[in-house]
């Protein structure tokens, strides 16, 4: 296993592709383990020649807005941008409340969406939660394999119309695919506007909107506000023209469905009726392809976990579900077919898809 420094390296020379003179803008948090990795990415950067800039800000969450400060240093608009944030690096009340329009004329509801996304001219990756042993295990790995893996299934995914996905916990759903493109977090975040997480080793794609139909059962990791955890029971959704309609289990379905609710009433509080709404949508489904990740109960490793997939309850990638959530959860050794052709039986990708 690698050292924190020797991960960070591989992080910024392999994964960023960082070149001589560029301006690398690190935002954290002194909470939880993440400000010794922030250091280490400046070291790194700085003896790779790059130009680094640590900005300190307090623990932000899913309901709570990142500093002023912090969202004017983004839209400065760095060469490469990282967040290692102890839980969320918090939302953007401009974004949220009036919207940034990129320059592919789309709307952003936060300033790094806006200037990764819509603008194309910051790179970079976010570690919502990360630890030092999760970085060290999980960062200095195999890209090529894992990017030969991903841009295989990103080919199925995108010709795809229609997912269905069952596990031997119950889950048992279908959805619309038709139009989608899959992303990637595949750690290959050298090109400007791409970027994503680290530890990396995802393929994911949005749903079509309002077209989930079945039930699925998370028995891993579920995202809770400000925790993650395995849930002792599991939890049982079901979806009803679309949406959420019922969550049942133990205390951790309560706990889910306070999130949603309590991101339904920020919403509300705002007068925001679509994005209520979609607190109940299924907003993405991720397949996780990092095999040197472990079940630890941090959903930013357990996502990316081989033999998994998971699901995300609120706001999409495709920008046309926006939610004041995105609760991403796990479901364990899952079947998958796109279109009727299996690509997954218990958790394995089929060597022919």
């Amino acid at each position: 296993m690698a050292t924190l420094n020797e991960a960070a390296k591989v992080a910024m020379r392999d994964v960023m592709g960082l070149r001589e003179g560029e301006e690398v803008l690190i935002i954290t948090n002194f909470e939880g383990e993440v400000f010794p990795i922030a250091k280490a990415i400046f070291e790194e950067t700085k003896a790779l020649g790059g130009k680094p800039v640590i900005m300190v800000q307090e623990m932000k969450t899913t309901y709570t807005y990142a500093e002023r400060l912090v969202r004017k240093a983004i839209e400065a608009e760095p060469d490469i941008y990282v967040s290692l944030s102890a839980h969320k690096l918090g939302k953007d009340p401009h974004g949220l409340n009036i919207g940034y329009v990129g320059r592919d004329g789309k709307k952003y509801q936060h300033i790094i969406d806006k200037v990764m996304d819509g603008d194309k001219r910051v790179r970079g990756f976010w570690s919502p939660t990360t630890n030092v042993a999760m970085f060290e295990r999980c960062v200095a790995v195999d890209y090529k394999a894992m990017q030969e893996v991903a841009a295989r299934l990103k080919k199925v995914l995108d010709a795809g119309k229609e997912v269905h996905v069952t596990s031997p916990g119950g889950t048992d759903v279908t959805f619309s695919i038709d139009g989608r493109k899959a992303m990637l977090d595949d750690g290959d975040y050298s090109a400007p506007g791409s970027g994503g997480n680290l530890p990396a080793g995802e393929t994911f794609i949005s749903p079509v909107v309002a077209s989930t139909r079945g039930t699925i059962v998370f028995d891993g990791t579920i995202d809770l506000v400000p925790k993650a955890m395995i849930p002792k029971q599991p939890v049982k959704l079901n979806f009803k023209d679309g949406y959420v309609e019922k969550i049942t289990g133990g205390e951790e379905a309560t706990e889910l469905l306070n999130v949603i609710m309590k991101g339904e009433q920020m919403a509300r509080e705002k007068g925001m009726v679509e994005q209520e709404k979609n607190c109940r949508h299924l907003g993405e489904l991720g397949i996780g392809i990092n095999y040197a990740a472990k079940m630890t109960g941090n959903l930013l490793e357990d996502e990316k976990l081989g033999k998994t997939v998971h699901f995300a309850i609120g706001s999409n990638y495709d920008y046309d579900a926006e939610a004041t959530i995105h609760q991403d959860c796990l479901v364990m050794n899952p079947n998958m077919w796109v279109d009727g052709k299996q690509i997954m039986r218990n958790g394995d990708l089929l060597d022919n898809f």
